[in-house]
Protein backbone atom coordinates (compact mmCIF):
# COMPACT_ATOMS: atom_id res chain seq x y z
CA UNK A 1 0.00 0.00 0.00
CA UNK A 2 1.52 3.55 -1.04
CA UNK A 3 2.05 5.94 2.09
CA UNK A 4 -0.37 9.02 2.11
CA UNK A 5 0.89 12.49 1.91
CA UNK A 6 1.25 13.91 5.32
CA UNK A 7 0.31 18.07 5.81
CA UNK A 8 -0.05 18.79 9.07
CA UNK A 9 -1.11 22.56 9.74
CA UNK A 10 1.85 24.39 11.02
CA UNK A 11 1.11 28.08 11.90
CA UNK A 12 1.91 29.87 15.13
CA UNK A 13 3.76 26.25 15.94
CA UNK A 14 6.53 27.33 13.04
CA UNK A 15 7.55 30.39 15.32
CA UNK A 16 8.67 27.97 18.56
CA UNK A 17 11.08 25.79 15.75
CA UNK A 18 13.40 28.92 15.52
CA UNK A 19 12.60 30.51 19.39
CA UNK A 20 10.67 33.25 18.34
CA UNK A 21 6.91 34.40 20.10
CA UNK A 22 3.82 34.29 17.55
CA UNK A 23 3.46 37.48 17.68
CA UNK A 24 7.02 38.17 16.53
CA UNK A 25 6.93 36.00 14.03
CA UNK A 26 3.71 37.49 13.00
CA UNK A 27 5.33 41.19 12.62
CA UNK A 28 8.25 40.29 10.89
CA UNK A 29 8.48 38.52 7.25
CA UNK A 30 11.44 37.47 7.33
CA UNK A 31 11.47 36.12 10.72
CA UNK A 32 7.97 34.36 9.45
CA UNK A 33 10.00 33.39 6.48
CA UNK A 34 12.34 31.82 8.67
CA UNK A 35 10.19 30.07 10.61
CA UNK A 36 7.74 27.96 8.00
CA UNK A 37 11.60 27.54 5.95
CA UNK A 38 12.47 25.45 9.77
CA UNK A 39 9.02 23.71 9.57
CA UNK A 40 9.29 22.61 6.36
CA UNK A 41 12.91 21.42 6.54
CA UNK A 42 12.24 19.20 9.84
CA UNK A 43 9.06 18.17 8.74
CA UNK A 44 8.56 17.95 4.68
CA UNK A 45 5.45 18.66 5.01
CA UNK A 46 3.30 17.50 1.51
CA UNK A 47 2.16 21.50 1.65
CA UNK A 48 3.46 24.82 3.51
CA UNK A 49 0.82 27.41 4.26
CA UNK A 50 1.79 30.47 5.47
CA UNK A 51 0.98 32.84 8.41
CA UNK A 52 0.70 32.86 11.96
CA UNK A 53 -2.58 34.66 12.91
CA UNK A 54 -4.45 33.78 9.85
CA UNK A 55 -7.96 34.72 10.71
CA UNK A 56 -6.63 38.77 11.72
CA UNK A 57 -4.99 39.75 8.63
CA UNK A 58 -7.70 40.53 6.16
CA UNK A 59 -9.67 41.97 9.55
CA UNK A 60 -6.84 44.29 10.35
CA UNK A 61 -6.03 45.45 6.93
CA UNK A 62 -9.64 46.95 7.25
CA UNK A 63 -9.61 48.43 10.71
CA UNK A 64 -9.59 46.19 13.42
CA UNK A 65 -7.30 46.24 16.31
CA UNK A 66 -4.94 43.75 17.01
CA UNK A 67 -3.36 42.70 19.76
CA UNK A 68 0.34 41.41 19.79
CA UNK A 69 1.69 39.23 22.76
CA UNK A 70 4.88 39.03 24.44
CA UNK A 71 4.11 35.29 25.80
CA UNK A 72 3.25 32.44 23.48
CA UNK A 73 -0.62 33.66 23.20
CA UNK A 74 -1.31 33.74 19.02
CA UNK A 75 -2.14 37.76 18.36
CA UNK A 76 -5.63 38.20 18.27
CA UNK A 77 -8.29 41.13 17.55
CA UNK A 78 -9.66 43.40 20.24
CA UNK A 79 -11.86 45.69 18.23
CA UNK A 80 -14.69 45.44 15.36
CA UNK A 81 -14.50 48.97 13.80
CA UNK A 82 -17.65 47.79 11.34
CA UNK A 83 -21.23 48.17 11.97
CA UNK A 84 -24.31 47.16 9.23
CA UNK A 85 -24.85 51.26 8.52
CA UNK A 86 -21.02 51.24 7.37
CA UNK A 87 -20.23 51.98 4.01
CA UNK A 88 -18.80 49.14 1.98
CA UNK A 89 -17.13 52.00 -0.04
CA UNK A 90 -14.76 51.69 2.08
CA UNK A 91 -13.46 48.33 2.06
CA UNK A 92 -10.66 48.60 -0.70
CA UNK A 93 -8.19 46.21 -1.53
CA UNK A 94 -4.50 47.83 -1.35
CA UNK A 95 -1.04 45.73 -0.99
CA UNK A 96 0.40 48.22 1.59
CA UNK A 97 -2.67 47.97 4.18
CA UNK A 98 -2.41 46.17 7.31
CA UNK A 99 0.51 42.88 6.77
CA UNK A 100 -0.74 42.11 3.81
CA UNK A 101 2.55 42.70 2.14
CA UNK A 102 4.66 41.63 4.82
CA UNK A 103 2.63 38.27 4.21
CA UNK A 104 2.99 37.29 0.56
CA UNK A 105 6.76 38.46 1.20
CA UNK A 106 6.94 35.83 3.37
CA UNK A 107 5.43 33.66 1.29
CA UNK A 108 7.73 34.31 -1.56
CA UNK A 109 10.43 33.78 0.51
CA UNK A 110 9.29 30.25 1.74
CA UNK A 111 8.52 28.93 -2.20
CA UNK A 112 12.01 30.78 -3.19
CA UNK A 113 13.25 28.10 -0.42
CA UNK A 114 10.57 25.33 -0.68
CA UNK A 115 8.97 25.78 -3.72
CA UNK A 116 10.43 23.45 -6.29
CA UNK A 117 9.66 20.86 -3.61
CA UNK A 118 6.06 21.49 -2.42
CA UNK A 119 2.65 23.61 -2.32
CA UNK A 120 2.78 27.16 -1.08
CA UNK A 121 0.05 29.14 0.17
CA UNK A 122 -0.66 32.01 1.91
CA UNK A 123 -3.65 31.54 4.27
CA UNK A 124 -6.67 33.41 3.65
CA UNK A 125 -10.11 33.63 4.96
CA UNK A 126 -13.33 33.27 3.35
CA UNK A 127 -15.68 36.71 3.40
CA UNK A 128 -18.38 35.08 5.96
CA UNK A 129 -15.58 34.95 8.28
CA UNK A 130 -13.71 38.56 7.83
CA UNK A 131 -17.40 39.85 8.43
CA UNK A 132 -17.63 38.31 11.60
CA UNK A 133 -14.46 39.73 12.88
CA UNK A 134 -15.53 43.13 11.16
CA UNK A 135 -18.78 43.81 13.00
CA UNK A 136 -18.33 40.94 15.77
CA UNK A 137 -19.91 37.84 16.44
CA UNK A 138 -22.87 38.85 18.21
CA UNK A 139 -23.67 41.57 15.78
CA UNK A 140 -23.33 39.84 12.95
CA UNK A 141 -25.60 36.88 14.00
CA UNK A 142 -27.87 39.52 15.55
CA UNK A 143 -27.96 41.01 11.76
CA UNK A 144 -28.28 37.45 10.07
CA UNK A 145 -31.58 36.64 12.13
CA UNK A 146 -33.12 40.00 11.13
CA UNK A 147 -32.24 38.89 7.66
CA UNK A 148 -30.89 42.23 7.57
CA UNK A 149 -30.14 43.56 3.83
CA UNK A 150 -27.45 45.76 4.61
CA UNK A 151 -24.79 43.14 5.89
CA UNK A 152 -25.27 41.73 1.47
CA UNK A 153 -23.30 45.09 0.13
CA UNK A 154 -20.42 44.81 2.76
CA UNK A 155 -20.25 40.89 2.37
CA UNK A 156 -19.84 41.51 -1.60
CA UNK A 157 -17.22 44.70 -0.96
CA UNK A 158 -15.61 42.23 1.43
CA UNK A 159 -15.63 39.47 -1.68
CA UNK A 160 -14.24 42.19 -4.08
CA UNK A 161 -11.03 42.81 -1.57
CA UNK A 162 -10.45 38.70 -1.40
CA UNK A 163 -10.58 38.72 -5.46
CA UNK A 164 -7.89 41.21 -5.58
CA UNK A 165 -5.92 40.06 -3.01
CA UNK A 166 -6.07 36.35 -4.61
CA UNK A 167 -4.39 38.37 -7.67
CA UNK A 168 -1.52 39.64 -5.59
CA UNK A 169 -0.99 36.16 -4.23
CA UNK A 170 -1.11 34.59 -7.70
CA UNK A 171 1.09 37.29 -9.05
CA UNK A 172 4.14 36.14 -6.95
CA UNK A 173 3.55 32.33 -7.80
CA UNK A 174 1.77 31.29 -5.10
CA UNK A 175 -1.44 29.39 -4.29
CA UNK A 176 -4.08 30.33 -1.34
CA UNK A 177 -5.62 27.97 1.13
CA UNK A 178 -8.80 29.19 2.26
CA UNK A 179 -9.58 29.26 6.12
CA UNK A 180 -13.44 29.89 7.11
CA UNK A 181 -13.62 28.50 10.97
CA UNK A 182 -16.50 31.09 11.73
CA UNK A 183 -18.76 28.60 9.27
CA UNK A 184 -17.99 25.90 11.33
CA UNK A 185 -20.35 24.16 13.37
CA UNK A 186 -22.19 25.38 16.13
CA UNK A 187 -20.91 28.83 15.60
CA UNK A 188 -23.59 29.25 13.13
CA UNK A 189 -26.31 27.33 11.52
CA UNK A 190 -26.28 25.31 8.22
CA UNK A 191 -28.97 27.89 7.23
CA UNK A 192 -26.81 30.53 7.89
CA UNK A 193 -23.50 28.72 6.09
CA UNK A 194 -25.80 28.50 3.08
CA UNK A 195 -27.46 31.44 2.90
CA UNK A 196 -24.23 34.06 4.02
CA UNK A 197 -21.04 32.05 3.50
CA UNK A 198 -21.10 28.97 0.71
CA UNK A 199 -22.28 31.89 -2.23
CA UNK A 200 -19.43 34.08 -1.19
CA UNK A 201 -16.82 30.93 -1.33
CA UNK A 202 -18.18 29.63 -4.80
CA UNK A 203 -17.76 32.86 -6.31
CA UNK A 204 -14.17 33.12 -4.70
CA UNK A 205 -12.92 29.80 -5.72
CA UNK A 206 -14.03 30.57 -9.43
CA UNK A 207 -11.88 33.99 -9.60
CA UNK A 208 -9.23 31.79 -8.00
CA UNK A 209 -10.09 29.50 -11.09
CA UNK A 210 -9.98 32.13 -13.29
CA UNK A 211 -6.44 33.44 -12.19
CA UNK A 212 -5.17 30.00 -12.88
CA UNK A 213 -4.89 28.58 -8.94
CA UNK A 214 -5.42 25.05 -9.77
CA UNK A 215 -5.36 24.02 -5.59
CA UNK A 216 -8.19 25.58 -3.90
CA UNK A 217 -8.92 24.31 -0.35
CA UNK A 218 -11.36 25.43 1.71
CA UNK A 219 -10.28 24.93 5.64
CA UNK A 220 -13.46 24.23 7.54
CA UNK A 221 -12.93 22.48 11.10
CA UNK A 222 -15.89 20.69 13.16
CA UNK A 223 -18.46 18.41 12.32
CA UNK A 224 -19.66 19.72 9.03
CA UNK A 225 -21.73 16.80 8.21
CA UNK A 226 -24.94 18.80 8.00
CA UNK A 227 -23.14 21.25 5.15
CA UNK A 228 -20.73 18.90 3.59
CA UNK A 229 -22.59 18.87 0.44
CA UNK A 230 -22.78 22.99 0.55
CA UNK A 231 -19.23 23.26 0.96
CA UNK A 232 -18.60 20.45 -2.06
CA UNK A 233 -20.35 22.68 -4.34
CA UNK A 234 -18.39 25.75 -3.74
CA UNK A 235 -15.79 24.74 -5.84
CA UNK A 236 -13.01 23.85 -2.90
CA UNK A 237 -10.56 21.18 -4.57
CA UNK A 238 -10.09 20.20 -0.99
CA UNK A 239 -12.72 18.39 1.67
CA UNK A 240 -11.21 18.25 5.18
CA UNK A 241 -12.96 15.52 7.04
CA UNK A 242 -12.37 16.69 11.08
CA UNK A 243 -11.35 14.05 13.45
CA UNK A 244 -14.68 14.43 14.85
CA UNK A 245 -16.64 13.22 11.60
CA UNK A 246 -17.10 10.05 10.11
CA UNK A 247 -14.80 9.55 7.84
CA UNK A 248 -15.87 6.95 5.56
CA UNK A 249 -19.06 9.32 5.07
CA UNK A 250 -16.49 11.98 3.93
CA UNK A 251 -14.88 9.55 1.77
CA UNK A 252 -17.45 8.68 0.07
CA UNK A 253 -18.24 12.64 -0.95
CA UNK A 254 -15.29 13.12 -2.12
CA UNK A 255 -15.04 9.88 -4.66
CA UNK A 256 -17.96 11.11 -5.84
CA UNK A 257 -16.79 14.83 -6.32
CA UNK A 258 -13.27 14.08 -7.50
CA UNK A 259 -12.27 16.43 -4.90
CA UNK A 260 -8.86 15.66 -2.60
CA UNK A 261 -10.11 14.27 0.98
CA UNK A 262 -8.13 15.63 4.21
CA UNK A 263 -8.57 13.41 7.06
CA UNK A 264 -7.40 15.30 10.34
CA UNK A 265 -5.85 13.86 13.35
CA UNK A 266 -6.52 15.74 16.40
CA UNK A 267 -3.41 18.23 17.29
CA UNK A 268 -4.42 17.82 21.17
CA UNK A 269 -3.50 14.16 20.46
CA UNK A 270 0.09 15.21 19.42
CA UNK A 271 0.71 17.80 22.00
CA UNK A 272 0.41 15.39 24.26
CA UNK A 273 1.67 12.20 22.83
CA UNK A 274 -0.95 10.12 23.20
CA UNK A 275 -0.38 7.84 20.68
CA UNK A 276 -2.79 4.78 20.94
CA UNK A 277 -5.76 6.91 19.63
CA UNK A 278 -3.38 8.26 17.00
CA UNK A 279 -2.51 5.50 16.10
CA UNK A 280 -6.28 3.92 15.87
CA UNK A 281 -6.94 7.43 13.88
CA UNK A 282 -4.02 6.53 11.06
CA UNK A 283 -5.49 3.08 10.99
CA UNK A 284 -9.03 4.35 10.28
CA UNK A 285 -7.40 7.02 7.16
CA UNK A 286 -5.63 3.90 5.71
CA UNK A 287 -8.57 1.93 6.05
CA UNK A 288 -10.05 4.55 3.25
CA UNK A 289 -7.07 4.69 1.08
CA UNK A 290 -7.78 1.25 -1.41
CA UNK A 291 -10.96 3.34 -2.43
CA UNK A 292 -10.21 6.94 -2.04
CA UNK A 293 -7.52 8.03 -4.69
CA UNK A 294 -6.72 11.51 -3.29
CA UNK A 295 -6.45 11.23 0.15
CA UNK A 296 -3.77 13.01 2.49
CA UNK A 297 -3.24 12.94 6.32
CA UNK A 298 -3.57 16.20 8.16
CA UNK A 299 -4.05 17.92 11.13
CA UNK A 300 -6.13 20.54 13.21
CA UNK A 301 -3.62 23.77 13.67
CA UNK A 302 -0.34 22.52 15.60
CA UNK A 303 -0.12 24.07 18.73
CA UNK A 304 2.92 26.55 19.39
CA UNK A 305 4.25 24.48 21.91
CA UNK A 306 4.10 20.99 20.82
CA UNK A 307 7.26 19.14 21.31
CA UNK A 308 8.49 18.47 17.00
CA UNK A 309 9.43 14.84 18.09
CA UNK A 310 6.13 14.37 18.92
CA UNK A 311 4.74 14.95 15.42
CA UNK A 312 8.02 13.61 13.82
CA UNK A 313 6.46 10.21 15.39
CA UNK A 314 3.00 11.11 14.01
CA UNK A 315 4.36 11.18 11.08
CA UNK A 316 6.46 8.15 11.42
CA UNK A 317 3.60 6.31 12.35
CA UNK A 318 2.16 7.49 9.33
CA UNK A 319 4.66 6.00 7.18
CA UNK A 320 4.93 2.61 8.84
CA UNK A 321 1.47 1.66 7.49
Amino acid sequence: MKLLPFAPTILEHAAALTGQTPSKAAQSASLMARAHIEAFRRYCPAAVTVGVDVYNIEAEALGCRVRFYDDASVPGIVTHPLTVESDPAQITFSPRLGRIRLIVDAASRVKEAAGAETAVNVGICGPFSILIELLGYEAAVVAFCDDDARAVPLLEAILAFQKRYCEEIAAHGLGAAVFESWASPPLVSPQFYRAYAAPYERELFAHMARLGMASRPLVIGGDTRETVDDILATGTTLLVSDYNTPLPLYAEKARAKGVTLRANIDPKLVRSGDWEPIQARICEIYAQAETTPKLIIGTGVIPYDTPPEHLLRAKEMANEK
